[in-house]
This record gives C-alpha cells, structure tokens and sequence, in this order.
C-alpha cells in the first residue's frame, strides 16, 4: 500500500521544496536589494561628509580667521607686560557666614501677638 502512494508522497515533496526555494529565492533577491539600497545610502553618507570636511577646512583658513577677528574682534597684540602668575589676580577674599543676630534685626515672630494673630 505504501508502494502505491509513494509517487504521490514523492510528487508532494517535490511540489512543496520548489514552492519553498521560489520564496527564499525572491527573500534572497528583497534582501540583496535592501543591501543595495543601504549601500547606496552610505557612499551618500560620505560623500557629505567629505563635503563637510571641505567646507570646514574652507572656512578655517588662517587668512580667511584673521580678517575675521581684525574685522570682528578690537583687541590688541598680546604684550609681555600682560602676562601675569596667577597670584597676581586679586581674588576676593572667602567670606563666612555668622549666625550672630544684631540687636537692630527683630525676628518676624516677635510681631505677632498669639492672641489676636495680628501683625503689630
């Protein structure tokens, strides 16, 4: 009986391997285009970031900075007799708190009378 019913089990298999090899082939075919796709992007990607990286080199030449800043900026060359040690900078000197009250400063409870609740 098994005999009889082996062409149609062969003939089944057969049918289903290729229906499974046609969908990975059009999987495969999707996911190359997809790496494609990608791919194309990042040479995008870089081609602009090189693009970027002239400008800003561009833009920062050295004589394009100075006429700039002589433009832009109004200060002078930097002198010898600017430069100072750190110790030369007259810092404020630190200041600590005192929990001493003057006589002349009356705290705020000292206006309120407890019977009445008013503010003398």
């Amino acid at each position: 009986m098994i005999r009889r019913f082996a062409p149609l089990i062969w003939m089944f298999v057969i049918v289903v391997s290729a229906f499974l090899l046609y969908r990975v082939k059009y999987e495969v075919r999707a996911i190359k285009s997809q790496i494609a796709d990608a791919q194309q992007k990042l040479e995008e990607e870089k081609q602009a970031a090189h693009v970027v990286a002239a400008e800003w080199a561009y833009l920062n030449r050295p004589e394009r900075l100075q006429a700039l800043a002589d433009k832009y900026l109004s200060s002078a060359a930097l002198t010898v007799d600017q430069v100072a040690e750190i110790e030369a900078i007259p810092f404020p000197q630190k200041m600590e708190a005192s929990l001493d009250v003057p006589s002349d400063i009356k705290p705020v409870s000292a206006a309120v009378t407890p019977e009445a609740g008013d503010v003398e």
